[in-house]
């Protein structure tokens, strides 16, 4: 059985994210701002039937740890899809386990948030896809999907069942 304490992940993500936590903070607020009432991100979503709170639900080092903890022995060196991957902390953290890691994102604005910061701490064994989830459907199976978005909950739990023979929901 696969076991990894609480401590062990914790410094596992921490030297993960290094120096990062305060850079990519700095990118969250700028889009916040940035994208607070833009009609265009708004127009988007309509467009693409992408709905979006906005909101980043995996920010910081704790988070991670809270939902990596109860799934660690399910996802070890099993093929992951997260849908709602935000800026990709959970993702990281799950190809720190996993075999393979698919993060899902349908809002581009989290796209470049965290750029810089994969540059230096992206896991080969971490693909991102910026779109749609459903679009992946007869494309990507997996073993397990992990849902950690607000945006659109019951239809991503209806996605994630098609994508995988397992589907944990961080909010369930």
């Amino acid at each position: 059985m696969y076991r990894l304490t609480d401590e062990a992940i914790e410094q596992s993500i921490e030297k993960l994210l290094k120096d990062k936590p305060e850079e990519l903070s700095t990118c969250i607020d700028a889009i916040y701002h940035d994208v607070d009432g833009y009609k265009e991100a708004e127009e988007f979503h309509r467009r693409h039937m992408t709905p979006s709170c906005g909101i980043i639900t995996v920010f910081d080092t704790q988070k991670i740890i809270d939902i990596l903890t109860p799934i660690l022995t399910r996802i070890h060196n099993k093929t992951v899809i997260e849908i709602g991957a935000g800026v990709g902390l959970l993702a990281c953290g799950m190809a720190k386990i996993a075999k393979q890691v698919y993060a899902i994102e349908s809002d581009p604005a989290w796209s470049w948030a965290f750029t810089k910061v994969l540059y230096e701490i992206k896991p080969p064994n971490l693909t991102f896809i910026f779109g749609k989830a459903e679009s992946m459907i007869g494309i990507l199976k997996v073993d397990i999907a992990i849902i950690v978005t607000r945006s659109g909950h019951k239809e991503m739990q209806a996605i994630a069942k098609q994508l995988a023979s397992e589907v944990i929901d961080a909010y369930e």
